[in-house]
């Protein structure tokens, strides 16, 4: 099992849903305004500022995990430079305990 941490600008979150409503999956945990500072720069703190940042965490088969990543990566390949630059996905071991 994989646990998708997928970092993404608060107004394009439509095209993540849909991404993840392609490759079915179903259960995942959302964040909203989440701020922080990477290599792009640093995140707008404002609530649902376009230029603010949500965070999903999904845990999904091995198999998925990398198809999905396939998927985020054409996503990006096909919507060019722009917002879409900032989604990053990354992928981390996951075990249920409980």
């Amino acid at each position: 099992m994989k646990m998708l941490l997928i970092v993404f600008r608060q107004s394009i979150v439509e095209h993540i849903h849909a991404l993840l409503n392609e490759y079915e999956v179903t259960a995942f945990t959302e964040l909203h305004n989440v701020a922080g500072r990477g290599e792009t720069g640093p995140t707008v703190q404002f609530f649902l500022s376009p230029g603010a940042n949500s965070m999903i965490l999904t845990a999904v088969s091995e198999q998925l995990a990398y198809r999905l990543i396939d998927g985020f990566t054409r996503f990006k390949a096909e919507q060019g430079k722009g917002q879409h630059d900032h989604v990053h996905v990354f992928i981390l071991p996951c075990e249920q305990v409980v």
